[in-house]
């Protein structure tokens, strides 16, 4: 069956799955305003917007120019604007990419999407995932799926499952996810570089103010650079996410390969800005 790293990790993450399973209820944030009535954010929302960045915000500094770095895989641009917050793309495709993709039509559900990306996204589903995958026998993975329904989406947790499960073969293939340290990284990087891309549209669109927008990327950067240890770890923990939401395939394949070209090729904004990961608490 699986190989003993596969399940020492699925036992890491069945530690965590209480927690990540019990009170998912959507937190408000206190630097952001709660979503406007009917908000509906679109947990499937996973592929980039089309076109880069408008001018408009002041350039960016080292600092900052990390922080956008950590949405990079999600906008698949070797060449993605890094020195300012705005895009320079068309205003009007920003808004119709933030519609097609997530469902946002107001700056409230902007605000409202951004929120349950930095509080909860996919990962709140993720040890829940990995248990099922990993430690359930299949016989018994129905059951299981049923007895969280109070807690999430039956059907979109049986497709989270499916879609990582027949992605594995090429997360190992790549090497990506190579060991179950891999696998316990969880999938932060997948929110966190989609939350960074949302509010960069957002901000490109005119629903998100340049002191909003800023505050969502350094918070989500810092998240990850408190979590994760190198660029490698990044992509790592993205691709995950990727692989959970859509499974395997051709959007898969690109995205690990783009991924790849990301650590190796010598033009890439990973190459020329240094991964700085925050020193471990005392």
């Amino acid at each position: 069956m699986r190989s003993l790293p596969w399940l020492v990790a699925a036992s890491l993450l069945l530690l965590l799955a209480g927690a990540a399973g019990r009170g998912r209820k959507r937190r408000a944030l206190k630097a952001l305003p709660p979503p406007g009535p009917g908000h509906r954010p679109n947990p499937r929302a996973g592929e980039r917007g089309h076109g880069m960045p408008a001018d408009g915000a002041a350039p960016a500094g080292g600092a900052c120019t990390r922080s956008l770095l950590v949405g990079l895989l999600h906008d698949q641009c070797l060449s993605l604007k890094v020195d300012a917050l705005a895009s320079g793309a068309d205003p009007r495709k920003q808004a119709e990419a933030l519609a097609s993709a997530w469902h946002i039509h107001t700056a409230g559900e902007a605000r409202g999407t951004l929120a349950w990306l930095l509080e909860e996204g996919h990962r709140a589903l993720y040890p829940q995932v990995c248990r099922i995958l990993f430690a359930v026998p299949r016989a018994e993975r129905e059951r299981q799926i049923v007895l969280l329904d109070d807690v999430f989406d039956p059907v979109h947790l049986a497709l989270c499952v499916d879609n990582l499960e027949r992605a594995m073969p090429a997360l190992r293939a790549s090497r990506f996810v190579a060991s179950g340290a891999d696998l316990a990284r969880g999938v932060l990087a997948w929110d966190m570089g989609r939350a960074i891309h949302v509010a960069r549209l957002a901000y490109d669109c005119g629903m998100q103010n340049e002191a909003q927008a800023w505050a969502v990327i350094e918070r989500a950067a810092a998240m990850v650079f408190a979590h994760l240890e190198s660029w490698e770890a990044v992509a790592g923990s993205y691709l995950l996410g990727r692989a959970m939401w859509g499974g395997p395939g051709t959007g898969l394949k690109r995205h690990l390969s783009f991924g790849q070209r990301c650590l190796d090729d010598p033009a890439s904004p990973w190459r020329a800005v240094p991964y700085r990961a925050a020193p471990p608490r005392a």
